[in-house]
């Protein structure tokens, strides 16, 4: 309950209307149902499932003054109608409910894409090779979701998906842009020798202002970027007491996991990023009822 408040706080700090045009039913507000699907991801069940546990969950109803059960429809396509920017501002009003140092730590995760059962895919990615044998082709398909975290709460600023798999660097700058562009004042970003690259720590330096401690990779002395000025001051200022505190966001990318299911069930691009959010919005929910009650 103390996380379903910081929830309805967030949604009138972020400026949601009440109702999504003047036509509109009146029967639920937006702040009702914006509640409701991320709840829903919280306690990792299907619409149909979360329709029948609100019949028993009486404080939650009388807390939302909801007067009638929503059908599980309505929750499904009021996700649909969520737009990234809304999405993205729940999230990081929910982060900015706690003080932080400014410290960002940024990790990249694999999610299962679809609700196929293991037999299914393996099923399919069986063939025959050239001898008449069959063998067993590897699945590769899944998303790519990259956080960025305060290290100092735990709480997850900004997000991003992307098919997977790929590298990891190009996804630093447009995660550690959405954070500052969302109102965090970055003053250090961690992140892992995938991030490495001189193009993501001169973006860190020149335009945010802050530090990178981002290990330095092994390239060939011939590659693009090689002896960048970024790449060696780095060797001058990494700070191996401040990295160490980037396995936090290691763990939450474990904590949605474990507590909100490793498989995004939307098929979409646009509906799994909205998936993946509300995911991360109760995430930051749950947080920040532990810290602040």
């Amino acid at each position: 309950m103390r996380a379903v408040e910081h929830i309805v706080r967030g949604a009138k700090r972020l400026g949601v209307p009440l109702y999504s045009n003047a036509c509109s039913k009146h029967a639920f507000t937006q702040h009702q149902l914006l509640v409701l699907v991320v709840l829903r991801q919280r306690l990792a069940k299907s619409y149909r499932e979360f329709v029948d546990w609100l019949e028993v969950m009486t404080a939650l109803r009388r807390r939302l003054r909801l007067r009638a059960l929503p059908h599980f429809t309505t929750l499904h396509k009021f996700s649909l109608r969520l737009d990234e920017r809304t999405l993205d501002g729940l999230v990081a009003t929910l982060a900015s409910s706690t003080a932080s140092d400014g410290v960002l730590a940024v990790d990249s995760t694999g999610m299962q894409s679809g609700s196929a059962s293991f037999y299914f895919v393996q099923t399919l990615s069986l063939r025959r090779d050239d001898a008449g044998t069959m063998e067993l082709r590897r699945h590769k398909r899944h998303i790519k979701l990259t956080l960025a975290v305060d290290v100092d709460t735990q709480m997850i600023v900004s997000l991003l998906t992307s098919p997977g798999p790929g590298p990891d660097f190009e996804h630093l700058r447009p995660a550690v842009a959405k954070a500052a562009s969302g109102g965090f004042a970055v003053t250090a970003v961690l992140a892992d020798r995938g991030y490495d690259s001189e193009s993501n720590r001169r973006f860190v330096v020149q335009e945010l202002g802050a530090e990178t401690h981002i290990p330095l990779r092994k390239i060939y002395r011939n590659a693009s970027g090689h002896g960048g000025k970024f790449r060696h001051r780095q060797e001058r200022v990494f700070d191996h007491s401040l990295y160490r505190r980037r396995v936090l966001a290691e763990t939450v990318n474990s904590v949605i996991k474990r507590t909100m299911s490793s498989t995004a069930l939307a098929r979409r691009e646009r509906s799994q990023y909205a998936e993946l959010a509300l995911r991360a919005a109760a995430h930051n929910a749950r947080r920040a009822a532990e810290l602040l009650g």
